[in-house]
């Protein structure tokens, strides 16, 4: 494990490491997710090869610290991981980004081009509006969601997990130690994406993909949504396109091995 101390925000955030000398991975999972939770198997699929990898969890989430003056805007979720990168001497690097890990790689390309040389991005916030779990969560004041409707919702997770549900297991796996205040900035945030980072993202000329899950995979235009556009519309741009089968998206929870067949295109 790296931990790599943020002075002004005196706290650590972390990652787990793979070491070796082939070209590193950077793994950046999904809102106030574990990165070990998201990407693990993923890593460790027998069909994907010996890399460096750096699996990075959030201020907030996984091993890494919950500082009380961190604002969890995308901005600042950027300038850590950079931090983290630097101190791993980790220049140009492919990241995998899912979900709100797409947002934060894309804007990570964008405001410190010298560490990314390739983008996988699964399912990532490009406009604003944001999914359905994440309207859910500021549906609510902070206060209230933070002191209230949280632990509701945690112990209806633990519920679901004792009855075997697979997201419930899931999501009682990664939320009973995150910070529920970084949940809910960490929602408001995606939800407030601007829409011009869809132009910024396509604006950029390193390899791109995006990975869409074939059950949310749009089909008109009117279809798109904040983590899923308009498949032409990247097209156009040269951004190449990919699709996990039998997946919504949760793409490597729902289809791993149609999800490692995607990375292996697009990563390796």
């Amino acid at each position: 494990m790296r931990s790599v101390y943020i002075k002004h925000q005196d706290a650590f955030i972390r990652c787990h490491e793979a070491p070796s000398n082939k070209a590193p991975l950077v793994y950046l999972p999904a809102i106030s997710f574990s990165v070990s939770a998201s990407f693990f198997d993923v890593v460790m699929h027998p069909k994907i090869p010996e890399h460096r990898a750096l699996l990075v969890d959030y201020f907030g989430s996984g091993v890494s610290d919950h500082p009380r003056n961190f604002g969890y805007t995308m901005e600042e979720h950027v300038n850590a991981v950079a931090a983290l990168l630097d101190d791993a001497g980790c220049q140009g690097a492919t990241i995998v980004g899912h979900s709100m890990g797409g947002t934060v790689a894309v804007k990570l390309a964008l405001a410190r081009p010298d560490l990314v040389g390739k983008l996988v991005i699964g399912e990532g916030n490009v406009t604003s509006g944001g999914g359905a779990l994440v309207r859910q969560i500021i549906s609510h004041e902070e206060a209230d969601f933070v002191d209230t409707v949280f632990p509701k919702m945690l112990a209806g997770i633990f519920d679901d997990a004792k009855s075997g549900d697979p997201i419930g297991l899931r999501r009682n796996n990664v939320w009973k130690n995150i910070s529920p205040l970084g949940l809910y900035r960490n929602a408001q945030a995606l939800y407030g994406v601007p829409d011009t980072l869809l132009d910024d993202f396509l604006s950029l000329s390193i390899p791109t993909t995006f990975v869409y899950g074939g059950n949310s995979l749009p089909t008109t235009p009117q279809d798109a949504g904040a983590d899923t556009p308009w498949p032409d519309y990247l097209i156009a741009s040269e951004v190449n396109i990919e699709v996990v089968p039998n997946a919504g998206h949760g793409l490597m929870f729902d289809n791993l091995d149609g999800f490692v067949e995607v990375l292996l295109r697009a990563a390796f």
